[in-house]
């Protein structure tokens, strides 16, 4: 039968996932459907209900309650234990609990719209316990509320075959409940299938995904409290960890701690964009956040720091910059105390060359520590980083189905502008409460930005070009229109990025693009370009840059 949602996702349990399995092999008709974990907004006594899988099909209409683990019944208590040795106690039985449901179910949803229609049309409940034998004294049922035509135990779920013998006795003992047992007709499966089907398919508006995932972007998790234990307790220490992972996140947080502590700081980064952007982030005025352009005017001056935070190091890596940044630090690379972030997928994304004498020399000199999750890109993006940049980018910390993705692929270079702007207008106008600052549109190169800025205002959308201002202050309300090289560092919850530049290779291209968005991705692209990509990815991954311990 046809199972809804297709995919089960979010069940922890076991005896769950083995009832899908049966249920997609099994079926009396064409038609049949079967919802899965139905959520029962109106329950007759609870305040909250939901039937483990409810049966739509041409025998009628079978409410399922499945029980895996050891079951006991002591003194009037029901006792349930699952694989991990965790026992739940109810008074309720799971006969009870399927009955309330299924009552609940009739009362407040398959009555009120098809009452005429279900005269007849056998209906009723079933309970599933798919790893224990059958409960058995004498050769009767010990308990009562669990006769045989509608219980199942561990010998009905051997495999769909004997599963679907137990669902046709259980179908058998609800007509018999009926004067004439009539059958579902197709029409009226997906009258009711379709009227259930929104109280667990409905999802939250696309402004309100977004702001539960700002809300846990913003929150430590347990990897990051622990390399800021490390890095607190080491002098000098290398961070590795792909795009998405927390650095710079973990980065601004030392940086206050280290004031915190009585210490100036130095926060230096390539990017005058991330400069700017981090100066606004409110860090405690002994931290000084500047790009590699200006330390040359602070060694002019004698200017030093007790601390150095380095954020997107891999830009920073070489002769030149390790030299430049030894004489405004106290102590040096050799004895002074330093912080250097970086991303181990630099031959992947090679903005600037890294000189590996360099970081062999950082590393000879400070302690090496990895971050592994990926907290930022919601899991499909993470897959498509791996599929289309070839690059490691951590564990998702989100569902690895969470998030959007949508590739769209055009012939030529000129469409893709075009089919850009509708999707960044489709986002708004799917969800008329997001706010367009959550938009950013990247492109290859400045060349079209301003072309870019244009096509928005003439489709009445506001947008305006990446700036130290766009950064700053107050959010603005328009979509930001960036560079893809520019916007290295930053994030935008819904990223769009038309096309892929060649400057660095598509790879490269794709990797910065790609891994600015937190929940939503529109990739457009020409063929050829995701041609070379899927062909490269492979290869991309097996050579790029490694820092390990």
């Amino acid at each position: 039968m046809r199972l809804i949602p297709a995919q089960i996702l979010g069940c922890d349990s076991a005896a769950e996932r083995r009832v899908f399995g049966f249920l997609t092999e099994v079926g009396f008709s064409a038609y049949d459907v079967a919802l899965h974990s139905l959520n029962i907004g109106h329950h007759e006594y609870k305040r909250w209900g939901e039937a483990d899988f409810f049966l739509v099909g041409r025998r009628g209409i079978l409410l399922l309650e499945v029980k895996g683990g050891r079951v006991a019944c002591k003194d009037g208590i029901w006792e349930f234990t699952n694989r991990h040795d965790e026992t739940n106690r109810k008074k309720e039985g799971p006969a009870e609990q399927a009955k309330s449901a299924y009552f609940s179910l009739e009362k407040n949803y398959l009555n009120p719209k098809f009452y005429r229609e279900l005269h007849g049309v056998p209906r009723g409940w079933a309970v599933v316990f798919t790893d224990i034998p059958r409960l058995a004294n004498d050769g009767s049922t010990l308990l009562p509320e669990h006769p045989d035509e509608i219980t199942a135990y561990e010998e009905d779920c051997k495999g769909h075959n004997s599963f679907k013998k137990f669902l046709a006795r259980a179908y058998d003992h609800w007509a018999s409940k009926q004067r004439n047992a009539v059958e579902l007709s197709p029409q009226l499966v997906k009258a009711i299938s379709d009227s259930l089907r929104p109280n667990f398919e409905r999802v939250p508006s696309l402004n309100s995904q977004l702001r539960d995932m700002e809300q846990r972007l913003y929150q430590f998790t347990d990897e990051q409290y622990e390399k800021l234990d490390a890095i607190s307790e080491n002098e000098r220490i290398l961070v590795a960890g792909g795009a998405g992972t927390g650095k710079t996140f973990v980065a601004a947080a030392c940086a206050r701690y280290e004031e915190a502590e009585g210490r100036s700081v130095l926060f230096l980064t390539r990017s005058s964009y991330l400069a700017g952007f981090l100066s606004n982030q409110g860090l405690p005025s002994g931290v000084t956040v500047a790009t590699i352009d200006e330390v040359q005017r602070f060694h002019d001056e004698g200017k030093t720091w007790d601390v150095l935070v380095v954020d997107e190091g891999q830009d920073l890596c070489s002769l030149e910059c390790i030299d430049l940044l030894d004489g405004v630090l106290a102590g040096g690379w050799e004895n002074g105390r330093w912080r250097w972030f970086g991303d181990p997928n630099y031959q992947v994304s090679p903005s600037f060359p890294v000189d590996q004498d360099c970081l062999d020399y950082l590393k000879s000199k400070g302690v090496v520590t990895n971050l592994k999750n990926n907290i930022r890109n919601a899991g499909k993006i993470v897959e498509a980083i791996k599929l289309l940049a070839g690059a490691d980018v951590g564990k998702p910390t989100s569902k690895p189905d969470s998030g959007i993705v949508d590739l769209q692929l055009v012939e030529t270079e000129n469409e893709i502008l075009p089919r850009a702007i509708a999707a960044v207008r489709k986002w708004l106008s799917d969800d008329d409460q997001l706010p367009r600052n959550s938009i950013a549109l990247l492109v290859p190169s400045s060349v079209e930005i301003d072309k870019a800025v244009d096509l928005l205002d003439s489709k009445n959308v506001r947008s305006e070009a990446l700036s130290k201002r766009a950064l700053g202050g107050k959010p603005r309300d328009c979509v930001l229109v960036a560079t893809i090289e520019d916007f290295k560092g930053l994030e935008r919850p819904l990223v769009c990025v038309a096309g892929l530049g060649q400057e660095h290779g598509f790879a490269s291209s794709a990797y910065k693009g790609i891994s600015r968005a937190n929940h939503g991705l529109t990739l457009v692209a020409t063929r050829e370009a995701v041609a070379e990509l899927t062909g490269k990815a492979a290869n991309h991954g097996a050579s790029k840059g490694e820092i390990e311990c």
